[in-house]
Formats: C-alpha cells, sequence, structure tokens
C-alpha cells in the first residue's frame, strides 16, 4: 500500500499534524496554484485538485488525493510535498543532503543513486524508487528551499504508466515550481536589527607617510593569534588578533599585488596575485615572509590565469588550494580551479555548469566538511562538494536577492557569514545566515560619504577582507577608495562592543541620542508595584533590567513590555522567574492577536502566581537597543 511510501517521510520530518483541508480545482483562467501559508506555486494541471495541511501538501486528479488519502493506491499521478527545517531532518550541512535523501527510501525499494537536481527555483538531490510489490514507481527529491527551510518532493504514479504519462506532466510541474518564504515569514528580514551587535577593536590608519601603497584585502590568522592582511602592491600587514595593534609590515616579492590570502595546514600564506606580469597568480611565503613558491601564468591554458585573476583562494584541510579564474578568451570562460598545494592542477571546472548566475565569485571553505561555498556579485550563493559539484544552488536567494556580497567566510559553528557592498543601503553591511540558508542576523552602518574622514566604529564602505575567528566574532578589511584610510573592524553580531557604535556616538550631541539608547542605560530596574508602570534603557552594555514585586499564590498577572520608541528599535523580550530564578513564564513576540495599543514584537505575559513570594520580571530583549515601557497589573474576579 501506499501507506507504506509515505511512512518513512512523515517520521523522518516530524511533521505529523492536523489536516485542515483545502480544495483547489483547476480553472483555465487560473492555471497556477500558490499557497502563501506553505510558501509554493506550480502550475496545476487542468482537473487537479490540491489538498493542504499546515505542513504537507498532496495534488493529483479528485479521485487519486482521494485514494491517497485513505491509504490507498493512485490510477494515475499525485504529487506529495512535505516542508521542514533542518534541523528537523537532522542536516546541520549541505553535504548531508545526498545521505539523508537516501533515508527517505523504503526498505524494500529499489532506489537510484542520487542526482544533483533543480527544480523550479530550487535545488537539491532526487532518486527514482521503484516498489515491486505495489508496483509504484516514484521520484523523490530532496530540496534546499526559501527561508532555511527543506520540501521533499514526491511524484507517485502505478508503474506501467510512469514513463508514458505521468513523467511528462510531473517534470513540467517540477519545472514551474517556485518556492518563497511563507506568509507568516515574508518581513522577517525587516524584523531582524542591526544595531543590537558591537565592536571589540577597531584598527584605522590613513595612507602611510612611507609612501607604502596600501589597499586592505583578505584576512587571515594563525595559531598564535597573529593576523595576515594582504594590503595589494604593499604587501602583507600583520596585526594583533586580540587588540588590532599594528605588528610589521612583510614584503613585497616579485612586483606582486595581492588581494586575497589563505593559509594553509602547512601554516605558510597563500596569495592571490593579480599583477599584470607575473608566473605567480598564486604565491606562497611562510610567516615570517621567506618566499617559498608559486604558480600560475596569465593565459587560456589548463592552470593559467585571466588578467586580473585570481582574486579569490581557499584552502581545504588536504592543503588543496581553490581559485577562480573569470574572463578568459579561449577554452571556458569562467573557471573553477582545485590545485595541490605545489600547484599541480587537480580539477579545472566550468563555473558556469556549477551556477550559470555566478560572476565576481569569491570562495570559503567549510571547516568541518571541506565543503566550498561560492558567492556571486549578484547574491548567488552555492555549495559545492570537495570534487566541485553543487550541493545546494542559490541558497538563501530570497536574503541575497538584489544585495552584492564582498566576501564570504564559514563560522566554526557552520553559519555562513557575508560582507555587502552596497552603498546607500541604510541597515546593515554583515549577514549572518545559518548553514541552511536562514538569515540570523545583520550588522553595520554605511560610511557617510558627506562627513568624509576616518571610518568610525560600525561603519563599513566597500569590504575587501572578512573572516570569522574561532569563538565565532568577526573581522573585516577595507581601504576607502577617496579618502585612503584603511581600517579592519573587530565585531559581533550580538552582545556587547567595547567602543561605542559611531553613529550611537554621534547621536549623544543631538536630539536623536534617547532614541537610539545612549541616554544613562542604568536608569533601569529596582521594585514595581501592581498598577504601575516604569521606563529602561537597554543596549549591549545593559541588555536587561530586573523588577521585582511581591506577589499572592493565585493572583492574575499581566506583565506588559513596549519599545517606547513606536520605531522598532527594540525588540522586547520577557522572563518571569521566582525568588530562586528558576523561570515560570516568557515571550518574546506578543504576536498578530496583541493588545490594542502594543506591537507584534513586544512583549506579553499573562500568567496565574503559584505562591506567596517575591517575583522578579526580568526586562530583556531579542534584539535592538532603546527605552521600553513596561507595566505590572493585577487583574480582579
Amino acid at each position: 500500500m501506499i501507506v507504506r511510501l509515505v511512512r518513512p517521510l512523515v517520521l523522518l520530518c516530524l511533521l505529523v499534524s492536523a489536516a485542515l483541508p483545502v480544495g483547489v480545482g483547476a480553472q483555465d483562467d487560473a492555471p497556477r496554484f500558490e499557497s502563501p501559508t506553505l510558501g509554493v506555486s506550480f502550475a496545476l494541471p487542468a482537473g487537479w485538485t490540491v489538498y493542504e495541511t499546515e505542513d504537507t501538501l498532496l495534488t493529483g486528479a479528485d479521485a487519486d488525493v482521494a485514494a491517497v488519502r485513505e491509504g490507498g493506491v493512485p490510477i494515475g499521478l499525485t504529487v506529495r510535498m512535505v516542508f521542514g527545517t533542518f534541523n528537523q531532518l537532522g542536516i546541520t550541512d549541505a553535504t548531508q543532503i545526498p545521505a539523508m535523501l537516501q533515508r527517505l527510501v523504503p526498505p524494500e525499494g529499489e532506489a537510484s543513486d542520487p542526482q544533483a537536481v533543480q527544480w523550479g527555483n530550487a535545488s537539491g538531490y532526487q532518486t527514482e524508487v521503484v516498489l515491486p510489490e505495489e508496483q509504484l514507481t516514484t521520484r523523490v527529491a530532496l530540496l534546499a528551499i526559501a527561508g532555511g527551510r527543506v520540501a521533499v518532493v514526491r511524484g507517485i504514479a502505478p508503474g506501467p504508466i510512469w514513463q508514458t504519462q505521468a513523467l511528462p506532466t510531473f517534470q513540467a510541474l517540477m519545472a514551474s515550481l517556485e518556492f518563497r518564504l511563507p506568509e507568516r515569514d515574508a518581513d522577517y528580514i525587516t524584523r531582524i536589527p542591526s544595531n543590537d551587535g558591537g565592536v571589540l577593536w577597531h584598527y584605522i590608519a590613513p595612507p602611510p607617510e612611507s609612501g607604502r601603497e596600501v589597499r586592505a584585502g583578505g584576512i587571515v590568522y594563525d595559531m598564535f593569534d597573529v593576523m595576515y592582511m594582504v594590503v595589494g602592491a604593499g604587501g602583507v600587514m600583520s596585526l594583533d588578533m586580540n587588540s588590532g595593534a599594528r605588528i610589521s609590515y612583510m614584503g613585497p616579492w616579485l612586483g606582486g599585488n595581492f588581494v586575497d590570502v589563505a593559509i594553509g595546514p602547512d601554516t605558510k600564506l597563500y596569495m592571490a596575485n593579480v599583477a599584470a606580469e607575473t608566473d605567480q597568480a598564486i604565491m606562497v611565503v611562510d610567516r615570517a615572509g621567506n618566499w617559498a613558491r608559486g604558480w600560475g601564468g596569465r593565459g587560456d591554458g589548463a592552470g593559467e590565469f585571466a588578467p586580473g585573476m585570481p582574486r579569490t583562494i581557499a584552502i581545504n584541510s588536504n592543503g588543496d588550494v581553490w581559485a577562480i579564474s573569470e574572463g578568459h578568451s579561449a577554452g571556458l570562460t569562467n573557471r573553477l580551479y582545485k590545485f595541490d598545494a605545489y600547484g599541480n592542477l587537480l580539477l579545472s571546472l566550468d563555473l558556469a555548469a556549477l551556477n550559470p548566475d555566478l560572476h565576481d565569485v569569491r570562495l570559503a571553505i567549510h571547516p568541518q566538511t571541506d565543503a566550498l561555498y561560492l558567492v556571486g556579485a549578484a547574491g548567488n550563493l552555492t555549495v559545492a562538494d570537495e570534487n566541485g559539484q553543487a550541493l545546494v544552488v542559490n541558497l538563501g536567494q530570497e536574503v541575497l536577492q538584489g544585495l552584492r556580497p564582498r566576501d564570504i567566510a564559514i563560522a566554526p559553528n557552520g553559519n555562513i557569514v557575508l560582507a555587502l557592498d552596497a552603498p546607500g543601503l541604510d541597515g546593515f553591511g554583515f549577514l549572518e545566515l545559518s548553514a541552511a540558508g536562514r538569515l540570523l542576523d545583520v550588522f553595520g552602518f554605511p560610511f557617510d560619504e558627506e562627513r568624509g574622514g576616518p571610518f568610525l566604529p560600525g561603519e563599513y564602505a566597500h569590504p575587501a577582507g572578512l573572516l570569522i575567528g574561532p569563538d565565532g566574532t568577526g573581522y573585516w578589511t577595507e581601504t576607502h577608495p577617496q579618502t585612503g584610510y584603511t581600517q579592519v573592524q573587530h565585531f559581533t553580531f550580538r552582545g556587547d562592543g567595547v567602543l561605542p557604535l559611531g553613529r550611537e556616538a554621534l547621536a549623544d550631541q543631538g536630539a536623536e541620542a534617547d532614541l537610539l539608547g545612549s541616554s544613562d542605560p542604568a536608569l533601569g530596574g529596582g521594585t514595581i508595584a501592581y498598577g504601575q508602570s516604569v521606563k529602561g534603557t537597554l543596549n549591549n552594555r545593559y541588555p536587561s533590567h530586573h523588577w521585582t514585586f511581591e506577589g499572592e499564590a493565585g493572583d492574575h498577572v499581566i506583565i506588559a513590555m513596549m519599545d517606547a520608541s513606536g520605531a522598532g528599535l527594540l525588540d522586547p523580550k520577557l522572563r518571569l522567574l521566582t525568588a530562586d530564578e528558576r523561570e515560570i513564564a516568557a515571550n518574546d513576540d506578543v504576536g498578530a492577536a496583541r493588545p490594542e495599543g502594543m506591537g507584534e514584537r513586544d512583549a506579553y505575559i499573562d500568567f496565574y502566581l503559584p505562591s506567596d513570594g517575591v517575583y522578579t520580571i526580568e526586562a530583556g530583549r531579542f534584539g535592538g537597543r532603546g527605552e521600553y515601557v513596561l507595566t505590572l497589573k493585577r487583574v480582579s474576579g
């Protein structure tokens, strides 16, 4: 029976739920079905019906949908989609997708090897399964889709009609698939505050008086907490990772012009050299600056580099070197190269075959899996395996659309961090995404070109290099093309910074100071009584305040915490604690069904106290900074 085909999928996805039927018949004037709740649309074949729940979708002819719902076998093609998250499937990295797909195959099924697939605007892996006992054939794919989610999509039909009738219809439907953010998540990008992180140290310097040319590029660190930043024709600058203090310059070497750097297992520095006349487009030096070797001349031959290439370099745990060469005049136009540590060419791949939308590419390596991450200037993020074969294409597409990534780094926990070049963008220059492509956090403020002068803490213009340290905090580098100032900023997406953010410091001088949380943040916390409202200010230095009150068993209390600005500067978060600091109630967002006067991101607790005693309200934040209003009420009756 078909139930045996579906059961492994449902158990694995942990997505069993109550059915909420929605019947949608095909119409001549509306041939495309769309589910805002699930975030999917597709061309609906004539005469088909869609049955939808909160996490599944089943479509086919009326009789076939009814048969499948009752545990029977369809006489024609049916398509089932199940939506979930990477976490629900136990996937922590895109490299696990092929193996996970094989777990979706029933034990009695005969399955083909997983193959990379692009269905509509989603990518993943597919396999074809034959169930001899039921005489059914199914094609199943595990796809990475919008919002850091996954979809398991199955086409099911009796074997005799699969190739002749069912497969062409199924392929057409799959080609028409379009996944987007579900209706409930459509605004989650705008809900993430950009000013809840901080700057830990800031190296800033004007052009050197010595005349040495400095143009900041890529950056790496070694086991002694020394950072190495390539600075164009100036060679390499070393910095103390803990303080940002400059240590020394090294080089330049052989007329090189260095734009990116990686460190290999041999602890040597591998540099991307864009100098016009060179036979060492990749140059290797030790950490003392002694030249070791180099390779890669200009030309269109195997292993050679186009003018101005490579601009990015990455090294895996085996010491293999990945690089990109774009703009060749003969042979493959855009190439992905893999060399061993001594310059022997291991792979030369067509970048367009990996993802035709990739251009002006930057590379990073996953520290645990050696998966290769490629991001293009148009925001096209692709994950490939150690052989350069695509695992996921256009990951996080809904987040990156319209943005211009400048560099990419992978955090120790597998999160993806991107530096953006977005002049005039008001809000952030750095993104943190989960391994599944869901946006987690943002940080950064555009440099004020009218003000000019040096960068202030938190400001960016055109990031050139990006690094995530072993503790998960970030570093970025850049040189402003007009002012000549070079900076390296050590930052955290969320938490206390050591330095005041530039905009916050400037706002201290004007009327916006209070709204930005620069008024005295210590003015918060103490006692609160029933029927009273209090105010406080939260920021990185003071992320929460504690307010205490006395209550009796059975008291019906309502606690409301609101962003005082009304402009979304603060995302309040509430916790109710007993005298022994045990949490008994909490809330982050009150949501759409909010009391009058509150925003969806404000916090609200409606609770009956369990005993007499002293209770603590922790007025905190999910993100942002600024003033809040906290109200405590006891409901009579």
